[in-house]
């Protein structure tokens, strides 16, 4: 005896299409929403924006805005705090670029590095390390998304840094 039957089925995926109908109605509004803000940090833009996102969220204004937005919508429980950090990322990339806010805008900066990355060769394996190692290999790692100019990269990776371990000091191209 069959007790689902498609009609059943059916109904469930129809109530399941409709949830996925509204998220992503929600989406589209939020990235509307953010798209503003992105707009309104374009207006204030008075300087080159090399200059203008120079710094992170402890030493820059706007910077801290954005973060402190993000974090805001973290705080009310609508999304995590992994995700706020990848908006973040995604509204300076949309900023530096000069084109529309979209969520994935960091994964695919990623996906892009990634991939001119594989054809480079590999760092040795670690065997065994410290916080004080971590924290030079960190500081390397800043030295050379600078060198590279990712700016924006290097801002959130400090951001990171600072926000895990207040007293971390940069010890290689020092600002």
């Amino acid at each position: 005896m069959s007790v689902i039957n498609q009609t059943l089925v059916n109904a469930v995926i129809k109530a399941f299409a409709g949830e996925a109908s509204a998220v992503a109605k929600a989406r589209t509004a939020q990235d509307k929403a953010i798209n503003v803000v992105l707009d309104a940090m374009f207006i204030a833009c008075d300087k080159p924006k090399a200059e203008f996102l120079k710094g992170n969220a402890k030493t820059n204004d706007a910077r801290g805005q954005v973060k402190a937005m993000f974090d805001s919508i973290v705080e009310k429980g609508f999304i995590s705090k992994a995700s706020a950090a990848s908006y973040q990322s995604a509204f300076w990339i949309a900023f530096e670029k000069g084109v529309s806010f979209e969520r994935g805008l960091a994964n695919k900066q990623t996906a892009d590095t990634k991939k001119a990355d594989d054809a480079k060769p590999k760092s040795g394996a670690v065997e065994k390390t410290d916080i004080p190692a971590l924290h030079k290999t960190l500081s390397k790692a800043l030295a050379q998304a600078r060198l590279l100019n990712q700016t924006l990269f290097a801002a959130d990776l400090v951001d990171l840094i600072t926000d895990t371990w207040p007293d971390f000091k940069e010890t290689i191209l020092s600002k």
